[in-house]
């Protein structure tokens, strides 16, 4: 058996470094800059090639390079200063006019400490893995087809830090342009944005970040002051930030953001900048985001609304994903019938007949089309009096699997006699089996 000997002085500088680790905040969990640029890794495949590589099941690297070395690098987009975004760093390929995002999942805290935003860092993807949530592309650990965050330990062995450092230069983008780019096959990467002229909705006015009494997130609504675009986009918060419980401002102005999964998410309240007096917007006639309701789970009751079922006693439901509520209903067993409505409360207009209905759908597990929109005229009890079905080219409610909740749009008019009206969603299943399941969340009526 070999015997092994310290140096007096090794062992003296090692009860040195674990006094001062003892001492220091447990919660704490910082990375060692002593592994910044070092000579011997660089970067050789470019980000949008690393984000190009996915096709729709989840990648090994290993698999992809074969054996060899597999270098990309970023610039770092995020930050967790406020605790509005956690275990997560965001990066794109570019400082300005990024072409390609992901998010790179970690279990590290303080991460903004020794990598903050505008910090190049070189990532070895040998032993990672890629997947894909929403619309967003994630890398991590790659284990058995599954991919986990990178442990603290492992860390500085996949993301390595240089010693660049840049300023991002955020794309600035309209809501429009957002939403059209989700609805195409071609949504917009996982960036830096800046979106101006926007405000929050008048119904979540004097409103704080996030639920002061809990930890889960909370969805804003933000709608745009240009004339011609009252398009809405969804800020989420952390319940876990640090700024949830301050008011949230009620004026106009710029927001700075990482477009995640088709929402916006800010690292700090520095990101809003609405300054400017705010805008009156007469030209929307009704909103409903769903957030008032506070018994998630159980049939919609909402104030004035109707929610029906002619056949049977399924009816819609709310849910909620990652602290956004939103309405769902679900199919019955196989022999079942039934006619589910969820009708709004009454909409008065004001002079306009054309109006524009926005509604973001999400449509799961889809072997049939049996979610129906209309212009309902009046309801009396459960008896239903319908006025036109709510169509665009096709219909407004898509006829496909979506990858979560997405925009859809449709011009309505209103009959000459009519001066109130209400919206229906209208489940309609006969006999046979069903497996398709809608949600519907932020449904918007607004002048054309």
């Amino acid at each position: 058996m070999k015997n092994f000997f310290l140096n007096p002085i090794i062992v003296i500088s090692l009860i040195i470094a674990t006094t001062f680790s003892c001492a220091s905040n447990d919660d704490i969990s910082i990375p060692d800059l002593d592994k910044d640029n070092p000579t011997d890794v660089e970067a050789n495949t470019e980000l949008l090639a690393i984000t190009d590589l996915f096709t729709g099941n989840v990648i090994e690297f290993d698999q992809v390079q074969n054996g060899g070395e597999l270098v990309t690098s970023g610039f770092i987009i995020s930050s967790d200063v406020s605790s509005n975004i956690n275990n997560q760093i965001y990066i794109q390929d570019k400082t300005e006019d990024a072409t390609s995002g992901l998010v790179i999942d970690v279990e590290l805290d303080n991460i903004f400490l020794t990598h903050g935003i505008g910090r190049e860092v070189l990532i070895k993807l040998n032993g990672l893995g890629m997947k894909k949530v929403g619309n967003e592309l994630h890398i991590g650990v790659y284990n058995d087809g599954a991919i986990t965050p990178i442990s603290g330990d492992d860390f500085q062995d996949f993301v390595i830090r240089t010693n660049t450092k840049e300023t991002i230069v955020p794309k600035i983008l309209t809501i429009n342009e957002i939403i059209e780019a989700a609805n195409s096959d071609e949504p917009l990467p996982t960036i830096l944005v800046s979106i101006e002229n926007v405000q929050i909705i008048d119904e979540q006015l004097n409103t704080t970040y996030a639920n002061v009494d809990n930890n889960s997130d909370v969805d804003k609504t933000l709608i745009n002051c240009t004339d011609e675009d009252t398009q809405t986009i969804i800020l989420q918060n952390s319940g876990l930030s640090t700024f949830k419980a301050l008011p949230f401002p009620t004026e106009q102005g710029t927001i700075t953001a990482i477009l995640s999964k088709n929402k916006l998410i800010i690292r700090d309240t520095n990101d809003i900048d609405f300054t400017e007096e705010r805008c009156i917007d007469d030209s929307v006639l009704f909103s409903e985001d769903f957030e008032s309701i506070t018994d998630v789970g159980f049939n919609i009751d909402l104030t004035d609304w109707k929610n029906i079922n002619n056949s049977f006693n399924i009816k819609w439901n709310s849910n909620q994903t990652d602290g956004n509520i939103f309405a769902e209903i679900k199919p019955g067993g196989p022999t079942d019938q039934y006619d589910a409505w969820l009708i709004t409360k009454e909409i008065t207009l004001n002079s306009v007949r054309t109006l524009k209905i926005s509604v973001d759908i999400n449509v799961n597990e889809r072997d049939g089309d049996y979610l129906e929109v209309y212009i309902v005229k009046s309801v009396i009890d459960d008896t239903v009096t319908l006025g036109n079905r709510i169509n665009t080219t096709n219909s407004i409610v898509p006829q496909l699997n979506t990858d979560g909740l997405t925009t859809f749009e449709a011009s309505i008019t209103i009959p000459s006699d009519q001066d109130n009206f209400r919206i229906g969603f209208r489940y309609r299943k006969q006999n046979g089996s069903a497996t398709t399941e809608y949600q519907i969340d932020n449904i918007i009526i607004s002048e054309e």
